[in-house]
């Protein structure tokens, strides 16, 4: 994981990461946290495998990425998936927004 990245806080991850598979304790903690089933929030790619991937709403944004005022949060944070807590896990994966630059201000979480 890189530890020295520098976040423009700007949601460009959570907009253009276009897969996010989701672990049993994913979606554990996250039917536990929203009480939402997973059917709602989870794209089953291959389920007789047991493979599931976050579900992103029509816009291409996370499905829990949400936008009030310029500003964006994530309404899972605190629980958010193993894959959202160690990005950027490779140089190739740090994002630096370009899209909406003058609307974002900062990711409040």
């Amino acid at each position: 994981m890189i530890t020295s990245t520098i976040c423009k806080k700007c949601a460009a991850c959570c907009k253009r990461f276009p897969y996010i598979q989701l672990s049993e304790n994913d979606i554990r903690a996250i039917e536990q946290e929203t009480a939402l089933p997973m059917e709602v929030f989870t794209n089953p790619q291959d389920a007789s495998a047991g493979t599931y991937f976050l579900q992103f709403k029509e816009n291409g944004d996370c499905f829990f990425l949400s936008e009030e005022n310029g500003l964006y949060f994530c309404r899972v944070y605190k629980i958010r998936p193993d894959i959202c807590r160690t990005y950027p896990a490779k140089p190739v994966q740090q994002v630096y927004c370009s899209i909406n630059s003058s609307k974002i201000r900062a990711l409040s979480v």
